[in-house]
C-alpha cells in the first residue's frame, strides 16, 4: 500500500508541473522524488505521470487520482491536528451530572462559558441526585459531578462551587410565618416534610442534625427526594419544610421563607471527580469551571 510521503511527492509534481521544482519544495533531490513517483504508480498499476524532457504533467489517471490523494493528505493532517488538540484536552466528550438545584443557574452558566472557552469539547449532561451520581461515578457512566457532597466509599476529589443557608418554608397562613425569623424550638411536633433518607440523603441528614442539636422533634408527615415536592407539599398545607435558600426562585404561591434564629447550618455544592481519570478533555473543563467559579465569586 502506498504510503502519504509517496502521496505528498505525487501531488506536489502534479501541482508544480515540474519535478525540479517540486523537490525544492519538498527539501529532497530530484532521483528519490522520482523514485517515489514510480514506487506510487507500480502499487496502483497505473501511469500516473507523462514525462518528457521539458515537461510533465498527470495522465486521466493522474487527474482522477490527484483529487482523492490531495483529499487523503487534508484528513491526514486534520486528524493529526485533532489528535494534538485532544491530548491537550482541546476537544473530547465529558459527561457532566447535575442535581437539579444546579440545574437553575449553576449549570447553564458552566454550559455558557464552557461554549466560549472550550468549543470543540462536546458536553453531555444529566440531572441525577447526589447519591446516584456517586453510583454513576462507581459505574464510570459519568466524568464530573455537580452534587452536594455525601459520604461515601468511592474515592472522590472536589472543589466547593456554592455555599447558601438553610432556611423554613412553610405555608403563607401558618401562625409562624409573622415570624421574621423562626426558632427551631417552635418546630417540635410540628407537620413537617422532611427530604428522604435515600435520595435526599445530603439533605435529611443535614436536617437531623440541626434538629438533634436543638432537642427538636416535628413531626414527619411525608418523606420526599426533591426540594420542588417539598415546596408543593408545604404549599398545600401538609406541613412545614427546612430548604436551602436557592428554593426562593421557585416562586410557589402561598409559601413563605423565613431564616432560622441563630441557626448556621448551610448547604453545600461542589464539583466532583474521580482521581484515577486522566481523559484530557475532563481534565481541561474540570480546570475551566474551577475558574469560572472562582471568578463568578460562586
Amino acid at each position: 500500500m502506498f504510503d502519504l510521503k509517496q502521496l505528498r511527492c505525487f501531488v506536489t509534481v502534479a501541482t508544480e508541473l515540474n519535478f525540479r521544482r517540486a523537490a525544492e519544495r519538498l527539501n529532497m533531490t530530484q532521483p528519490p522524488l522520482t523514485r517515489q513517483i514510480q514506487l506510487l504508480e507500480h502499487e496502483l498499476g497505473v501511469q500516473l505521470l507523462e514525462r518528457t524532457k521539458h515537461s510533465v504533467r498527470p495522465t486521466t489517471a493522474g487527474q482522477v487520482f490527484l483529487v482523492d490523494a490531495v483529499r487523503l493528505l487534508n484528513l491526514a493532517e486534520q486528524a493529526a491536528t485533532t489528535a494534538r488538540r485532544a491530548s491537550k484536552g482541546e476537544t473530547g466528550r465529558v459527561r457532566v451530572a447535575f442535581t437539579g438545584a444546579a440545574g437553575h443557574e449553576i449549570v447553564p452558566n458552566l454550559l455558557a462559558a464552557a461554549k466560549r472557552a472550550l468549543p470543540d469539547i462536546d458536553i453531555v449532561v444529566h440531572e441525577l441526585v447526589s447519591a446516584a451520581q456517586i453510583a454513576a461515578f462507581a459505574a464510570d457512566s459519568i466524568d464530573l459531578g455537580i452534587m452536594r457532597p455525601l459520604g461515601s466509599r468511592q474515592k472522590l476529589e472536589s472543589f466547593l462551587i456554592d455555599v447558601e443557608p438553610l432556611i423554613v418554608a412553610l405555608p403563607a397562613g401558618h401562625p409562624l410565618a409573622v415570624d421574621d425569623r423562626i426558632d427551631l424550638a417552635s418546630l417540635h411536633r410540628q407537620p413537617f416534610i422532611m427530604h428522604s433518607p435515600d435520595d435526599g440523603k445530603y439533605f435529611h441528614d443535614r436536617v437531623m442534625n440541626l434538629f438533634w442539636s436543638a432537642k427538636v422533634m416535628p413531626e414527619f408527615v411525608q418523606y420526599i427526594d426533591q426540594t420542588p415536592t417539598i415546596l408543593s407539599m408545604v404549599r398545600a398545607g401538609l406541613g412545614m419544610g427546612i430548604v436551602p435558600a436557592s428554593a426562593q426562585r421557585f416562586k410557589f404561591d402561598n409559601v413563605v421563607f423565613r431564616p432560622i434564629r441563630h441557626g448556621d447550618v448551610a448547604a453545600e455544592m461542589i464539583m466532583a471527580w474521580r482521581p484515577d481519570q486522566c481523559v484530557p478533555a475532563v481534565t481541561a473543563l474540570r480546570v475551566m469551571a474551577q475558574a469560572h467559579f472562582a471568578q463568578s465569586g460562586a
